[in-house]
């Protein structure tokens, strides 16, 4: 019989319950349920008082530091007054938990639940500018000894674009597109890089890893944090507002509530504020990398119209903001 390899393997709710019961002190679990197939399985845990959300980190996607950096950065959050969902330790009071899979290695932490639910309510967007400008600041002291991944231009758009090539190697020009506007966009980048604030970053601001709930609000999902450029952590913000919009569409108060009380915490340099539209097309290029990069797991349904709406998108946002790709210089 021919021996067959595995990408992922889903881990029984049943066996996790039992699992759950066993290392942690939370009380006797009564539900596990498996809730998402993302980046990282995710499950969610009850018992009859609490809520809990359980990853199991995929293999290959994280190393063993990576996941003690992102725990210890949540600690360290948690402690000094940001309401994150914040790992919880076992009753050996470790928050890394091994288990073996057919396809490798593969970690798992729980983490408190984040109450509540997502927003687009404008004063939301106010508030959570507000709360993202306050944990950037607590960020600024946070170290540690496990190395992470940074959120550099070669993480944001050169592993992206060799993660895209295969799936646009019928389409030439889409392809030759994307390079060259990944070239523009490093090289704006570069440009301004010297009035860049780098530091740790949540990664993943899109604003839909934030609930809110009565008169709390708490982030969650820090799994893509890393040192990066501050302005890209928030134009995540508006690339989640303008994505696939027309271009007389562009324009987006909530965007606007947020930049504007994250600056009455914490100003930007204008070199910043002007960088965000770049970061915007940026996150797009690395989005489709993601997407792409993940096919294996997720399925191939990177299709024509997928990248069609994408290229779109692109083409349309960066005539608005005055990113020439022809020529490969920026313009306004």
């Amino acid at each position: 019989m021919m021996k067959v390899t595995y990408n992922h393997s889903v881990v029984s709710s049943n066996s996790l319950l039992d699992l759950v019961n066993e290392l942690y002190p939370i009380g006797e679990v009564k539900e596990c349920r498996f809730l998402v197939n993302g980046l990282n399985d995710t499950y969610l845990v009850k018992t009859p008082r609490e809520q809990y959300v359980l990853r199991i980190y995929k293999a290959h996607w994280r190393t063993k530091a990576d996941i003690l950096f992102e725990v210890e950065l949540l600690i360290d959050l948690k402690g000094k007054g940001i309401s994150v969902s914040s790992p919880v330790p076992t009753k050996n009071n470790e928050y890394l938990y091994d288990l073996q899979a057919p396809e490798g290695l593969r970690y798992m932490v729980l983490f408190t639940y984040a109450e509540g639910e997502y927003s687009e309510a404008e004063d939301k967007s106010e508030w959570f500018g507000e709360e993202v400008a306050r944990m950037h600041l607590a960020m600024d002291e946070f170290k540690s000894e496990h190395t992470r991944f940074e959120i550099d231009l070669n993480h944001l758009l050169d592993e992206p674009l060799q993660n895209i090539r295969p799936f646009l190697s019928h389409r030439p020009e889409d392809f030759n597109y994307l390079e060259t506007l990944s070239v523009v966009l490093r090289s704006r980048i570069e440009e301004l890089s010297h009035d860049l604030e780098w530091g740790v970053c949540h990664g993943d601001l899109h604003g839909g890893n934030v609930h809110f709930h009565e008169d709390t609000l708490t982030q969650f999902d820090f799994d893509c944090c890393g040192y990066g450029y501050r302005s890209y952590d928030v134009s995540v913000y508006l690339w989640n507002k303008v994505m696939h919009k027309e271009k007389d569409a562009f324009e987006n108060k909530n965007w606007t509530l947020f930049i504007n009380s994250y600056q009455r915490i914490k100003p930007l340099y204008s070199t910043e504020l002007s960088a965000i539209p770049l970061f915007v097309a940026i996150r797009d290029i690395w989005l489709m990398g993601l997407h792409t990069g993940n096919a294996p797991i997720w399925g191939a349904w990177q299709n024509d119209h997928y990248f069609n709406e994408h290229i779109k998108f692109l083409r349309n946002w960066c005539e608005a903001q005055g990113i020439v790709v022809q020529n490969q210089a920026i313009s306004g």
